[in-house]
């Protein structure tokens, strides 16, 4: 079970930036977004949070020491800010480093999401005067190696009388887009503030994934064996190879494509296959899945993550050792490249739709840099 640290040392915080020019666009001003963290006092007295910002170009451009109750803001809007949670003894101990990099040091924590944080581009004339995006600190979690935070609210705030204006819930996410012109949702259950967006988007524009027919995904919903081939599969095997596999398999078949006993295509009279049945072929020719020992494929079944992590592995065609149990290789390969995202908490727990998605967009882009869970860490 995982535990709070009692860090004993909170410090306010002290920013030094450095200026930018920046070119902002005809009639646009540039509004700051920042990254609160609105946690009360008892937590706060608990918790040593150090910030930590740098140019494009890596080099350190400013630095925050343990904060309360400030908002992150970044010196310019192409810099990174992260946020990193330490133990009170490593706290005591770098506080004396000068300087001091947290994203260099194995005993600092980066948090479990990515906070939003930069700016947005309103009309010259607005009144809009700047937005905060509150988290609340939930642990420091040593197990998993990071700093685990949710997103609270957004707070508008104005330059006139105007009263703040609240979102609960969510925070505004930072696109780069104006606010009158923000990122376009992906599917119409996933906007901006969805943490799969990222993944959505790119795996919708490399053609992978599609959404159901009334425009959503579902992200939340669990994944069946059949979505997840599908998408696992529109990852990592060419077009071609998904439009041929049937004609292939049928030259010693006389054209009755039976892949499993639940997956079968006749290819004579007319009839359609199932949506699937293209991603299954490929599958097993390429021995990325290799159905159960009745001869089936359950196409409808749920799929859990140690399940998953077998046919993710085979299908990357990575050669992994038989260890035991016998998803261990499998799942210390996801862990190696970063790839399992920290919803997830027990090798049999059931993946949803946005899960997958996040794995697969992982693998695919090869995004390294993002907050993944590890094989001691799950149950």
């Amino acid at each position: 079970m995982k535990k709070l640290l009692s860090l004993g040392l909170v410090v306010s915080m002290l920013f030094a930036s450095t200026a930018y020019a920046d070119i902002l666009p005809e009639g646009k001003k540039a509004v700051p977004v920042c990254a609160y963290f609105n946690n009360t006092e008892s937590m706060l007295d608990t918790m040593a949070i150090y910030g930590y910002e740098t140019a494009p170009d890596d080099s350190m451009v400013s630095i925050s020491s343990f904060v309360s109750n400030e908002c992150f803001t970044k010196a310019y809007k192409f810099n990174t800010y992260k946020v990193f949670g330490l133990t009170a003894e490593h706290a005591v101990e770098v506080a004396q480093l000068d300087p001091y990099d947290p994203s260099t040091d194995d005993e600092a924590y980066p948090t479990n999401i990515e906070l939003e944080l930069g700016e947005i581009l309103v009309d010259e004339d607005s009144n809009v005067d700047r937005i905060e995006n509150e988290y609340t600190i939930v642990e420091l979690d040593l197990e998993n190696e990071m700093l685990l935070v949710i997103p609270v609210k957004t707070t508008k705030y104005f330059t006139d009388e105007t009263e703040p204006e609240v979102t609960e819930g969510m925070v505004t996410a930072v696109s780069g887009a104006s606010e009158e012109e923000p990122a376009e949702d992906v599917f119409t259950d996933v906007d901006t503030t969805n943490k799969y967006y990222t993944a959505l988007k790119f795996l919708k524009d490399e053609g992978i994934i599609e959404g159901y027919p009334d425009g959503s995904f579902k992200p939340e919903s669990t994944i069946n064996r059949a979505e997840f081939t599908k998408i696992i599969m529109g990852a990592v095997a060419t077009q071609e190879a998904l439009t041929t596999c049937a004609e292939n398999y049928t030259v010693a078949n006389d054209y009755n494509v039976t892949l499993f006993t639940d997956v079968v295509f006749a290819m004579v009279g007319g009839n359609e296959p199932p949506w699937y049945f293209d991603y299954v072929c490929v599958a097993k020719f390429n021995a990325v899945i290799s159905g159960y020992p009745d001869g089936s494929f359950k196409p409808e079944q749920t799929i859990n993550f140690a399940e998953a992590s077998k046919i993710i592995v085979n299908a990357m065609g990575e050669q992994t050792p038989e260890l035991t149990p016998w998803y261990m290789s499998y799942v210390k390969e996801l862990e190696d490249k970063n790839a399992i995202p920290t919803s997830i908490l027990s090798f049999g727990q059931y993946l949803t739709r946005g899960e997958m998605a996040e794995i697969a967009y992982r693998l695919k882009a090869e995004v390294t840099n993002l907050p993944s869970m590890t094989y001691e860490g799950l149950e």
